[in-house]
């Protein structure tokens, strides 16, 4: 891949910018989706374009870090070409997949016969268990360590340096707390903190 497009300009948007410099991407530009008065401006020294100027068939990554990112992707599908952004450190074992649009950042470590799906987010040093299944939309922050044969439900927002034990079943649309340690299965669109984990909120919206 020669060039991409950033989709997202926040203060992540940059990152991603530094992780495809790293890996010899160069960046396009960036795309706005909320303030269309960012229009014609620079991130970067890379133009920042409204999302209805992205290019037919554009290589893009999505750098926004809360599951509603969806919200983005949904806009531009069809016209852009989602693709994945993966730092060099990174080791994933055989029989493993990403899907497409997913970026994994330095340090993460992805076991054996495991499926990670689409535009999933996973951040610095987050590991990822044997025979693991992560759903689409699904950020796992700095540090987290999902265990094995573990089902991550789409559009779950994992949270900093969290443990999640093996053969668990965790939801959809769930937020788990930074820190938190997650001994037993949980249902979709809850908030669950501590250790052990459990859950402070029901009926959330994905984070």
């Amino acid at each position: 891949m020669d060039e991409i497009f950033i989709l997202g300009t926040g203060v992540l948007a940059e990152e991603f910018f530094a992780l495809a410099t790293h890996v010899g991407i160069h960046v396009a530009g960036f795309v706005e989706n909320l303030d269309q008065r960012k229009d014609g401006t620079s991130l970067c020294d890379r133009p920042v374009l409204w999302v209805d100027r992205l290019p037919q068939g554009a290589p893009c990554v999505c750098a926004i870090a809360t599951t509603k990112r969806h919200l983005f992707i949904k806009r531009v599908e069809g016209r852009a070409k989602f693709i994945n952004l993966v730092h060099p450190s990174t080791i994933i074992l055989p029989k493993s997949t990403l899907g497409e649009g997913t970026t994994v950042s330095s340090g993460v470590l992805i076991a054996s016969n495991t499926i990670i799906g689409r535009h999933v987010f996973l951040n610095r040093g987050v590991r990822v268990g044997h025979h693991t299944k992560i759903g689409d939309y699904v950020t796992i922050q700095p540090g987290a360590n999902i265990a094995g044969l573990v089902e991550v439900g789409d559009a779950t927002y994992i949270g900093m340096g969290s443990i999640v034990l093996d053969r668990l079943k965790i939801g959809r649309g769930v937020t788990i707390a930074a820190g938190a340690v997650v001994i037993k299965d949980v249902p979709d669109h809850v908030l669950v903190a501590g250790n052990p984990a459990v859950i402070k909120k029901r009926d959330i919206d994905p984070k």
